[in-house]
C-alpha cells in the first residue's frame, strides 16, 4: 500500500468488531426489543449523541492526533451530505462531527467511515477520548520533537482493550511538543510535555487535571519518562482511575476527583504501585509499531517569500514551507468545501489536513511559492476562510443542540465577530465561549473566557456570562482563568469593542470595564431576555440530561434508584395493594439492574428472574435466600399470596447487596467485591484439589499462574481455573491440552468459566 493512503490512526480488531455490531443493536432498538435507556448506553460510547432535537443524532469521528486524509475526508463528506445536514463541525478536541442524523442511519454511516479506516467509537459516553496533540506537531520550529507518532500509537493500544470502554467518566490524553502547551496538556486527564534529555526523547508526564464544571490543573507525576514508556503510563494511570473513579456518582467521578479525595502524595503512591505491578507482570496488550507518521508526508524545502499581509501564513520549521490556516465561524464548513480542502492539501501540502482545538483547519508543507495558488483555491469555496484580523472566537454547540446548554453560545459568537468586524479590530486574541459550566468551549483556560447561566431579574429568566480571565496554559506554570463578574449576554460585543479599542492589555481592559457592563440596578431592555438568534423569551426549554456520562453505569443507576423509589412509595401508602404492587416492584427492578453487565436485556418479568438466578443467584453473587424472595414475588403476582409487606427488610438488603455489587463494578464489568458464596465447577461431593481464580487475569499472564498453580497439584489430581470469557478460556485450556494435561471439563458459570484439568504428568 502507498504509505500516502496508509491510515494515520490503525484501528483495533476489536474496534472493528463492535461497529459492525451495532447495526444489530440499532435493529433491536427500533424494533422496541431494547429500552431507550439502555440503548443509550450503548450507543454514545459509539459516538452517537442525541441533539436537542428530538430524534436527531450527532456522530463524532476521531481524528487521531487530528490528522485527516483527504480520501477519509471525501466519505466524511459524502456522509455527511446523504445522512446529515451537509455541514461538518470541528471540535475542540480535533474530533469531526456530522449532525441531524436520523438514528436508523446512524449504522450506515458508521460502516461507511469504518470503510476508509475512521470511527467514531470511544467519541463519547464513559471512554478513552481522541488523543491530541499540538495542532502543528512535525513541523512547528518550537517542538522537541513530532509527538504525533506517540499520541497515534497511545491511542491504538488503549482503544484494542473493551475496558477503555466503560471507565468511571471519561479519559482525555493529550500530547504536547513543548512547554508552551498548544494543546493543552497541563489540564487533561493524562498530559505528556515533549523534553530531550541527553539526546534521548521522552516526556515529562502531568495527570488528574480537567475542564468542565470544578475544573483543575494537572499535577506532575514523572520528571521524564523515555518516550516508549507512554503505554505503561497509560496503562498504569487507567488502571488506577478504573479502581478510584467514583461510578456512583457521575458529576465527581473524572479523575480530578480521585486527586482531590485522595491528596497528591497518596495518588501518586496509587500511581507508583500500578506502575510496580505492570512492570513486573508486563503491559496486557501488544504494543503498537511507533510509527514515523511524517515521513510518508516530509517535503523538501521550498522558496519563495510570505508575500504581504498574507496572515493565514505561518513558517515552518522545514526552510520555504509554511502553514495555511483556515479559519472556520463557530468550527463549522460545508461538506463540499471540506473535500475541496483535502484536494487542495493533497496538491500544495503534506498531503494531509490538520483539525485544531481552536476549531480550525490548517494545511500543512505547503511552499512559499505556492502561498497565492492555494489561496486562491481557497477562495473558491462557499464560506470565507480567511478572515479580517479580527479576535478568533471559539464557542461550544450550547442550547441550539446541546441538551446541556443553557445559552446560544453560537449566536453571541456570531454578535461578536459582527461587532468586531464593524469596528475593524485587529487582534490575535482568543476569546472562548461554553454555553453552561461544562467548558466545552475551554471558557476557563482562555485568555477572556465566557461562561453562560441563567439570572432571574425581576421574575424573568435572562442570558447571561460569567467572564473569566487571565488563564495560562503552561507546562509547571498553568492556571485557570479567575470568575471577575457576570454580565448579560447583550452587553459582551459592546464591551470587548470597547476592551479592545482601548489602550492596554485586553485582559486589563476587560477588568477595568467589567463594574460597568455588569451593573443592571436598572431595568434591561426587553430584548436582554432573548438570547442571541432566538426569537422566543429565553428560557431553559428542552434543556435535559446530557449524555457526555452515558454508558452501561447509568443504565444500572436507573433500575437502582426505581428499586429505592418502590420501597419508598410501599412505605407511604396505606392501599394494601398499592403497598404490593410497590414492593413486587421493587423486587423486579432490583433483579434486572445488574443484567445489562451480561448482555441481557429480558423484557417479562420471569425472563428477568430467571435471568436474575441464573447470572447472581448461583454464581454465589447473592444470597440463595433470594431465590425464595422471587419466589413469593411470583406467588404474589399468581394470586398464590396476599401479602409481602413483612419481606421489606429482606427486599432492602436484596436493594442493597445490588447496589454494592454495582459500585464494586470495574472497566472490564467485573465484580470486585467477594461472592456471598464461592462457587466452584464441581459439587462438594466431587470437590476439586485445588482451586485458581484467574478472573480479571489476561493472556499469557493466566496460563502462567495457571501451569504454576497446577504444578503444586500432584499427578492425577485436579485443578479447577476459574477464567473469564473470550481468549483466556480459549487459551488456556488449549495450551494445557498441549502439554499433555487433560482438560475434564469447561463450564460456563455466567459471568466466568471454570476449567478442570487432570494433571497427567
Amino acid at each position: 500500500m502507498d504509505r500516502k493512503n496508509e491510515p494515520i490512526l490503525r484501528i483495533p480488531d476489536t474496534v472493528r468488531e463492535d461497529v459492525l455490531d451495532y447495526r444489530r443493536n440499532v435493529t433491536k432498538f427500533l424494533k422496541g426489543e431494547t429500552k431507550p435507556v439502555s440503548f443509550k448506553g450503548y450507543r454514545v460510547p459509539m459516538g452517537i449523541y442525541e441533539q436537542r432535537e428530538e430524534g436527531k443524532y450527532m456522530v463524532r469521528i476521531r481524528i487521531g492526533a487530528g490528522m485527516v486524509l483527504p480520501f477519509q475526508l471525501e466519505r466524511i463528506a459524502q456522509l455527511s451530505k446523504a445522512y446529515g445536514n451537509g455541514i461538518l463541525h470541528v471540535t475542540t478536541r480535533q474530533d469531526i462531527q456530522i449532525h441531524e442524523v436520523d438514528i436508523e442511519n446512524t449504522s450506515d454511516v458508521l460502516e461507511g467511515l469504518l470503510e476508509v479506516a475512521l470511527s467514531a467509537r470511544g467519541g463519547g459516553g464513559n471512554t478513552v477520548r481522541n488523543v491530541t496533540t499540538c495542532p502543528r506537531t512535525g513541523v512547528c520550529p518550537q517542538e522537541q520533537f513530532d509527538v504525533a507518532p506517540y499520541a497515534v500509537a497511545a491511542a491504538e493500544y488503549l482503544l484494542q482493550d473493551r475496558s477503555s470502554f466503560n471507565l468511571p467518566r471519561k479519559f482525555k490524553l493529550v500530547f504536547s511538543g513543548c512547554s508552551s502547551d498548544c494543546a493543552f496538556a497541563s489540564v487533561a486527564d493524562l498530559g505528556f510535555f515533549a523534553h530531550k534529555k541527553d539526546g534521548v526523547k521522552g516526556f515529562a508526564v502531568y495527570a488528574a487535571g480537567g475542564l468542565g464544571s470544578n475544573p483543575a490543573v494537572a499535577v506532575k507525576i514523572e520528571d521524564f519518562i523515555e518516550a516508549e514508556e507512554v503505554f505503561a503510563i497509560a496503562e498504569a494511570i487507567k488502571r488506577l482511575f478504573d479502581k478510584h473513579g467514583d461510578r456512583s456518582n457521575k458529576h465527581k467521578a473524572r479523575l480530578r476527583y480521585v486527586l482531590a479525595m485522595v491528596g497528591a502524595d497518596e495518588f501518586s503512591k496509587l500511581y507508583k504501585q500500578e506502575m510496580d505491578k505492570i512492570k513486573s507482570e508486563g503491559l496486557p496488550y501488544k504494543t503498537p509499531e511507533i510509527r514515523d507518521i511524517s515521513s510518508a508526508y516530509a517535503v523538501t524545502e521550498g522558496s519563495g517569500e510570505n508575500g504581504e499581509n498574507v496572515f493565514n501564513v505561518t513558517d515552518e520549521k522545514t526552510a520555504g514551507r509554511v502553514t495555511i490556516r483556515l479559519r472556520l465561524e463557530n468550527g463549522d464548513i460545508p461538506a463540499d468545501d471540506l473535500n475541496k480542502v483535502g484536494q487542495i492539501a493533497a496538491e500544495y501540502g503534506q498531503g494531509f489536513v490538520r483539525t485544531t482545538q481552536l476549531q480550525d483547519i490548517l494545511i500543512t508543507g505547503v511552499a512559499k511559492q505556492d502561498i497565492e495558488k492555494v489561496n486562491s483555491a481557497l477562495k473558491e469555496l462557499s464560506i470565507d476562510v480567511f478572515g479580517n484580523g479580527s479576535p478568533k472566537v471559539v464557542a461550544c454547540a450550547g442550547a441550539a443542540t446541546c441538551k446541556l446548554g443553557l445559552c446560544l453560545s453560537r449566536g453571541l459568537s456570531a454578535a461578536i465577530t459582527e461587532k468586531l468586524s464593524q469596528v475593524g479590530v485587529n487582534s490575535d486574541a482568543v476569546i472562548r465561549i461554553s454555553g453552561c459550566p461544562n467548558s466545552c468551549g475551554h471558557h476557563c483556560i482562555a485568555g477572556i473566557g465566557f461562561q453562560g447561566r441563567a439570572k432571574r431579574i425581576n421574575g424573568k429568566l435572562a442570558p447571561f456570562y460569567d467572564v473569566l480571565v487571565d488563564a495560562k496554559t503552561t507546562e509547571g506554570d498553568a492556571r485557570l482563568g479567575q470568575n471577575i463578574g457576570s454580565i448579560p449576554a447583550k452587553r459582551i460585543p459592546e464591551m470587548l469593542a470597547k476592551a479592545l479599542s482601548g489602550s492596554g492589555g485586553l485582559i486589563e481592559q476587560v477588568k477595568n470595564l467589567i463594574d460597568e457592563y455588569s451593573d443592571i440596578s436598572q431595568p434591561l431592555p426587553d430584548d436582554y431576555y432573548y438570547d442571541y438568534g432566538a426569537d422566543e423569551p429565553f428560557s431553559l426549554a428542552g434543556r435535559g440530561p446530557g449524555e457526555c456520562g452515558a454508558g452501561v453505569m447509568d443504565v444500572v443507576r436507573v433500575d437502582i434508584d426505581q428499586a429505592r423509589t418502590a420501597i419508598k412509595q410501599s412505605q407511604k401508602t396505606t392501599d394494601a395493594g398499592e403497598k404490593n404492587r410497590a414492593l413486587y416492584n421493587a423486587i423486579l427492578a432490583s433483579a434486572e439492574a445488574l443484567l445489562v453487565i451480561f448482555g441481557l436485556e429480558p423484557e417479562k418479568d420471569r425472563e428477568i428472574f430467571a435471568a436474575f438466578a441464573q447470572h447472581l443467584i448461583e454464581p454465589g453473587w447473592v444470597n440463595g435466600h433470594t431465590q425464595e424472595l422471587i419466589d413469593q414475588a411470583i406467588d404474589l403476582r399468581m394470586g398464590d399470596k396476599d401479602s409481602i409487606e413483612a419481606l421489606t427488610p429482606q427486599i432492602e438488603d436484596m436493594i442493597n447487596r445490588i447496589e454494592k455489587l454495582f459500585l464494586s463494578l470495574d472497566a472490564n464489568l467485573k465484580f470486585k467485591i467477594e461472592r456471598v458464596v464461592q462457587k466452584t465447577c464441581s459439587d462438594t461431593s466431587e470437590a476439586a484439589n485445588s482451586v485458581a481464580d484467574l478472573r480479571g487475569v489476561v493472556c499469557p499472564l493466566n496460563f502462567v499462574k495457571a501451569k504454576l498453580a497446577l504444578e503444586k497439584v500432584d499427578v492425577g489430581q485436579t485443578l479447577e481455573v476459574l477464567l473469564d470469557g473470550g481468549e483466556p478460556v480459549r487459551n488456556v485450556p488449549e495450551s494445557f491440552a498441549e502439554q499433555g494435561q487433560q482438560i475434564l471439563e469447561i463450564k460456563n458459570n455466567g459471568d466466568h468459566f471454570c476449567v478442570k484439568v487432570l494433571r497427567k504428568k
